[in-house]
């Protein structure tokens, strides 16, 4: 895998089958603000874009895993450390655009914290799982 195949995804690959193996989606990951305080209440929101880059219509969904050994979460008590979120349908070039916010308190302390995130390709509804993408990124705490 390339460089530019680990950031934009890679394009749809033919078996000997005739089958398909694709990469349905290419993911972009993003801060805003750019870091936490440390030791006080605030929020960064972490801003995932996704695009379909398939000839199909995609089910998406989002997952994100925060550390669970720090006071950081996707509430404001810092207490869930996993998210998730539907996205429905993208459509063939559409672009879709999920703001999941992360929140520190006054125990947070500062470092360099990173976050999984994996994106799910469904079909028959959220229960089957058709493919999926995994991405980390970090972000920091000052």
């Amino acid at each position: 895998m390339g460089f530019w195949d680990s950031i934009l995804g890679k394009e749809e690959t033919s078996l000997p089958s005739g089958k398909t193996l694709a990469n349905p989606f290419a993911i972009s990951l993003s801060f805003h603000p750019l870091r936490l305080s440390a030791n006080a209440a605030n929020s960064i929101n972490l801003i995932v874009k996704i695009k379909n880059i398939s000839s199909d219509v995609q089910l998406a969904s989002v997952d994100a895993l925060l550390p669970k050994n720090v006071m950081i979460g996707f509430d404001k008590p810092g207490i869930n450390k996993a998210t998730e979120q539907r996205l429905g349908e993208i459509k063939p070039g559409e672009t879709t655009t999920v703001s999941l916010p992360i929140w520190a308190n006054n125990q947070t302390k500062d470092g360099k914290y990173e976050i999984d995130v994996t994106v799910f390709s469904h079909y028959i509804g959220y229960n089957k799982v058709l493919s999926y993408i995994k991405k980390k990124t970090s972000f920091r705490i000052v």
